[in-house]
């Protein structure tokens, strides 16, 4: 019996030591290609709208110890800037957008981060940040099911409400009826006129500022400087909506698909090849990954509503149905506000492509199953053929 009892603690022992063994391999990551998730233990983070795949151990670090470090920093920065960024929603000890509307004409001051964000809008002259009201009555018609209940919020299927996009409209282009004031030292004035003021609140406007679609812009290099800062640099940050930066320095291969629209079909029309270190940015009016339900929405006729609004009158617009924009020397937000005056428009204009070229923001597009580029020497690969469908390549 005593010989039994020794037996049988020793293999329990065994059996928790393997137990313990197995538990510890489950939960330490392999070395290689990782997605990190975002920790939203603490509160609402903008990590469900990234993805963030990076390379531990690539370096010889332990896997395990790279994972909780660079975890524990996307965490807590996706939570910030989710915070710092939101339009209609206040956090306390937080002065972000939402405490911008509500405290016109006041003085705050507001973190860094956001101030350059504002800094770089203003710097361009882009006035869609004035769009709060409209981007929220665009929130209501991606809500809604159905044609009928799309009337009540699409200004081209009711002309109510297209007068009064066109109202909010006005104010916003309107630097006198509201204007940010940029004053240095983070420190932000907004200023709204009595008349907007009196506006605002007998219609029940409840914000004045919303990024609306470049919000995810500001919020992709953000966190890319801070990863790069911190010395994270073997991974590639994006959103759902199309805003992308390559940290890697390595002489490491990648590809952007290159996506088209037609015939009701989704077409992967290219990719395109590249390495180092780049930003990309991607405008489209048609949908491609599970959340882009909350910024675009198809009639029944195939009509495309998109969040790509126009200061001119409150109505979404898209000169063509994609465009990919990117770089080596600027980030996300500055590539989008260049293509925001391109793309937001009823045509394509090429030669404001070709300046923006000059600027470091190369461009590709697809018109007629024709591949348009910027870039001399491109590498697009992998153009589709299939289905009597067969995509061309051309020069801008």
């Amino acid at each position: 019996m005593g010989r039994r009892l020794i037996a049988a603690a020793v293999l329990l022992v065994i059996g928790g030591v393997a137990l313990a063994y197995g538990f510890t391999q489950l939960m330490t990551p392999e070395t290689g290609w990782q997605t990190i998730e975002a920790n939203t233990a603490q509160g609402p983070s903008c990590g469900d709208e990234l993805v963030f795949r990076y390379e531990l151990g690539a370096d010889g670090a332990s896997p395990g110890t790279e994972n909780r470090a660079v975890s524990a920093l996307y965490s807590d920065a996706c939570r910030t800037l989710y915070q710092l960024f939101h339009a209609t929603e206040g956090f306390e000890g937080v002065t972000n957008l939402r405490e911008l509307s509500l405290h016109p004409n006041e003085t705050l001051t507001v973190d860094a981060t956001l101030y350059g964000a504002l800094e770089a809008v203003q710097r361009h002259g882009d006035r869609t940040i004035y769009l709060g009201p409209v981007y929220d009555r665009y929130n209501g018609l991606f809500s809604c099911q159905d044609d009928a209940q799309r009337w009540e919020f699409d200004p081209r299927l009711n002309p109510d409400v297209a007068r009064e996009y066109e109202t909010l409209a006005a104010y916003a282009r309107n630097p006198e009826s509201i204007d940010l004031r940029l004053l240095g030292n983070n420190q932000v004035c907004l200023h709204v006129s009595e008349d907007y003021l009196a506006f605002a609140q007998r219609e029940g406007v409840e914000w004045f500022l919303d990024f609306g679609w470049l919000k995810n812009a500001f919020v992709v290099d953000a966190l890319a400087e801070l990863l790069i800062e911190n010395g994270f640099t073997h991974g590639v940050l994006s959103s759902y909506d199309g805003f992308q930066r390559n940290l890697d320095s390595r002489e490491t291969d990648y590809g952007l698909n290159v996506l088209d629209y037609g015939d009701g079909a989704l077409y992967p029309a290219a990719v395109l090849s590249y390495r180092g270190p780049r930003s990309m940015v991607c405008l489209r009016d048609f949908a491609v990954e599970e959340l882009d339900w909350q910024r675009i929405c198809r009639l029944e006729s195939g009509e495309a509503r998109t969040a790509y609004l126009s200061p001119e009158d409150g109505l979404c617009r898209s000169a063509v149905r994609s465009l990919i924009g990117y770089s080596e020397r600027v980030g996300c937000g500055e590539i989008a506000l260049g293509l925001a005056p391109v793309y937001v428009a009823e045509e394509l204009e090429p030669g404001a492509l070709d300046g923006l070229a000059r600027e470091g923001i190369q461009s590709i597009y697809c018109r007629d199953r024709v591949i348009y580029a910027t870039e001399p020497g491109v590498n697009l690969t992998n153009l589709y053929e299939g289905g009597g469908v067969r995509y061309t390549l051309a020069r801008n």
